[in-house]
């Protein structure tokens, strides 16, 4: 893509051991250049896994990962993504 950003949400399998959540969570934490946030009004590269508190609507699934697409290099970004799903050892 060029000109623009991008959300992009997927749901994370369980692995090693982990729920879909656990796996989620996980994933979020292993992350470097990915941001744990909740803006979309940034131009850094976010990420959020939905469904954390109780009082969200069970119609989220628990292991849902929302991805807002930075202005950070794409390969670097590609390569923080491909590390993190590796500490899953799905």
């Amino acid at each position: 893509m060029k000109g623009f950003g991008s959300i992009v949400c997927i749901q994370v399998a369980p692995a090693g051991g982990l729920d879909g959540a656990g796996a989620a969570d996980k994933l979020v934490q292993a992350l470097e250049l990915w941001l744990p946030a909740t803006s979309l009004g940034g131009v850094e590269s976010l990420i959020e896994r939905r469904r954390r508190h109780a009082a969200e609507p069970t119609s989220v699934p628990e292991n849902l990962v929302r991805l807002s697409v930075g202005i950070e290099n794409v390969e670097d970004l590609w390569a923080d993504l491909e590390q993190a799903l590796d500490t899953l050892g799905g």
